[in-house]
């Protein structure tokens, strides 16, 4: 059985929640920074312990319901390239992943 055959059926995540997602996420992680660049008392691992689990969760939960990979262009180079940047500069990634799908979704 195939992992797309043995995976249970989900409901696809809209736009709109996985734009709600992303900027809880964000806010999360810039009230962090801001705490940690504030203050001696709190520690920066925590602060890069969110920002790889917040990667994490954003690639699982929402770029995975958000995005179709095209069969031709579902390499492993591409997708592991765009996973992998979407991971580590999620920040940056998920908000030109978001605004590129709603004007496509708009336009």
């Amino acid at each position: 059985m195939s992992e797309q055959e043995a995976r249970p059926a989900r409901h696809p995540t809209s736009l709109q929640s996985g734009a709600a997602v992303y900027a809880g996420l964000l806010v999360a992680w810039l009230g962090m920074l801001k705490l940690a660049m504030s203050t001696a008392w709190f520690p920066n691992g925590a602060l890069i312990a969110y920002h790889l689990a917040a990667g994490f969760v954003l690639n699982r939960w929402v770029l995975r319901d958000l995005v179709q990979w095209h069969p031709q262009h579902a390499t492993l180079n591409n997708v592991v390239k765009a996973k992998l940047s979407a991971f580590f500069l999620w920040p940056l990634a998920y908000a030109g992943i978001l605004i590129r799908m709603l004007i496509d979704k708009v336009l």
